[in-house]
């Protein structure tokens, strides 16, 4: 029985050091999504790897449009886990996975001259407020993509990695502002615009995902 308990553990030791021995990376990004801190650990050494991502950032832009000052503040916190496979088993891979979306874009609209024109509707902004809106997103979205990197397990030192790929996810958009409830009229065309604004995201359902890191194995 000693005998049998001996050999067994020394089947699993054989199993699991190759596992141990590989390297594993860590690395830093930027790119469409924000800013990115990496972790990569080898799964089936030189074929498979898993990755670890969570990025952040923000992106403000600033037009004036049709009379009113538009401001748009998006906001990245995102999340993957992602399995890298090299086909090759050189540095171009394959992956997918799923990211956590906590990304969101907050939207504020501010007439210049003092007067609201909302699809040819006019009301003085004393009666609106601030019209403000919000797009956010489902918070699981699949991602497919391609790239090349230096993957765990290939060797010690300094390494990078290029990623290019494509996050899908559903948008959702609300638009509000004080004057709304108190006015049909506005009522409907607010609902108008929102419905205009959840066009132009819908259209970025497919989010492009590129990335470039450099990291580190040991």
């Amino acid at each position: 029985m000693n005998l049998l308990l001996v050999r067994l553990a020394l089947i699993s030791a054989s199993l699991v050091t190759p596992v141990l021995a590989a390297t594993v990376g860590v690395g830093a990004s930027t790119g469409t999504l924000g800013l990115g801190l990496s972790l990569t650990i080898p799964i089936v050494p030189r074929l498979i790897d898993g990755r670890m991502i969570v990025n952040g950032g923000r992106i403000t832009t600033h037009q004036t449009t049709d009379g009113l000052d538009y401001r748009a503040r998006a906001r990245f916190r995102n999340a993957a886990l992602l399995a890298d496979y090299y086909p090759f088993r050189g540095l171009f891979h394959l992956t997918g996975g799923v990211y956590y979306d906590g990304n969101r874009v907050n939207l504020t609209a501010i007439p210049v001259n003092g007067t609201y024109t909302l699809n040819g509707f006019s009301v003085p902004a004393s009666q609106v407020g601030p019209v403000t809106g919000v797009v956010r997103y489902k918070r699981f979205a699949p991602y497919l993509g391609l790239g090349w990197s230096h993957g765990a397990g290939r060797h010690l030192g300094l390494a990078f990695g290029v990623d290019i790929g494509v996050m899908w996810d559903q948008p959702t958009t609300t638009l509000t502002a004080p004057g709304g409830a108190a006015s049909p009229p506005l009522a409907a065309e607010l609902a108008s615009v929102q419905g205009q604004i959840e066009a132009s995201a819908n259209r970025l359902k497919a989010y492009p995902v590129g990335s470039l890191a450099l990291g580190y194995q040991f």
